[in-house]
């Protein structure tokens, strides 16, 4: 169970669990927020892990390091920049702006407002227009304003323009050649990581990064990268997925070296987990990947199950949850084959 395997780097094979992975990590997150929605403390993987970690924060850092692999293999394999753009933009934006549309249908049936003011309220012109410019609004009038969770319509959102300035750095490493050149790309990604590790809140210097609670999903990120720029090299073994949580424990997560360790173990045991011989954990080739949809639609889903349901419990809450979004989680699969977005592309989500 805990023998050492390693990479199997070839373009387009996705003879991998990337996809399985995606849709754990996007039920971690949904799980986290049915118990943040009805205000109750106990979430399990939070109690599992005595309060050191959340299954939303873990769920989002899983997301980073696979975006990361996959989308500086994007890069690689096409080695055109239109074509690198293109296919990040319709990987991610027509269903993003799909989820903004389904927000404002969401608020339509919960606000407090008469349909026609809810409709003319400069609040929900604000939301519609600036979600679509990744300048986030998470509100909109007399919505959800009594839930256990005010307010928020969407808050998975946050995560999505962070995760494009990160497909722009790719681009920028890709263009000035950096990602060809092995040990050049290696200092750039090991400074950036040192960095953010002494100092996280230098994360703020990016755009739509305004707040350092970034700075994990970015190392998260920075270390997928890493590990497809040394795919041949990286050996991937079980011992080290038990070790390197026990040094977290040494370590103190909180200060910066145990806050590395926890990303640099989420990542490594998330390749692991990807790559590993053995466990396939197909998820049907026939719908693909519906990790995005699970997770840009989750929390409206939720919030509207909480509005109807005052004080129902959080298993609840997921088990309604996941019958609703049966089909909703098909949505950005439908936009990627519209649009020719290729399935193997990363998405990203949100926090806990």
């Amino acid at each position: 169970m805990l023998a050492m395997h390693g990479i199997e780097h070839r373009p387009l094979h996705r003879d991998n669990n990337f996809d399985a992975l995606r849709v754990l990590a996007a039920a971690m997150v949904m799980l986290t927020h049915s118990w943040a929605l009805v205000e109750r403390a106990d979430e399990p993987i939070a109690e599992i892990t005595f309060g050191s970690l959340a299954g939303g924060p873990l769920g989002v850092w899983m997301f980073f390091a696979i975006s990361g692999y996959l989308v500086c293999q994007s890069y690689i394999v096409r080695r055109n920049l239109l074509a690198f753009v293109e296919a990040r933009v319709l990987r991610i934006y027509p269903a993003f702006a799909a989820c903004i549309v389904f927000g404002l249908a969401v608020g339509a049936v919960a606000t407090t407002l008469p349909l026609s003011e809810f409709i003319r309220h400069p609040q929900t012109w604000d939301y519609f227009r600036n979600n679509l410019l990744f300048e986030l609004r998470y509100s909109l009038p007399g919505v959800f304003a009594t839930n256990p969770y005010p307010n928020a319509v969407n808050g998975s959102i946050w995560t999505l323009p962070a995760e494009t300035m990160l497909y722009v750095l790719v681009a920028l490493l890709g263009v000035t050649t950096v990602l060809a050149r092995r040990m050049w790309a290696a200092l750039m990604l090991v400074a950036l990581l040192l960095a953010l590790s002494v100092q996280p809140a230098a994360v703020t210097y990016v755009p739509y990064m305004d707040t350092s609670m970034y700075a994990p999903a970015v190392r998260c990120f920075l270390l997928g990268m890493l590990f497809f720029v040394f795919r041949a090299q990286i050996p991937l073994h079980g011992g080290l997925v038990v070790l390197l949580p026990l040094l977290i424990v040494l370590t103190g997560q909180h200060q910066p070296p145990g806050t590395l360790l926890m990303c640099v173990a989420i990542a490594y045991t998330t390749f692991w987990l990807a790559f590993h011989p053995r466990w396939k954990l197909p998820i049907s080739d026939r719908i693909g990947d519906t990790s995005y949809g699970l997770y840009v639609y989750a929390f409206p889903i939720q919030q509207l199950i909480a509005w109807v349901f005052a004080r129902h419990q959080p298993v609840g809450l997921v088990c309604l949850k996941l019958c609703v979004q049966l089909r909703c989680g098909m949505v950005p699969l439908a936009c990627n084959r519209t649009t020719g977005a290729r399935p193997q592309g990363s998405h990203i989500g949100l926090a806990g």
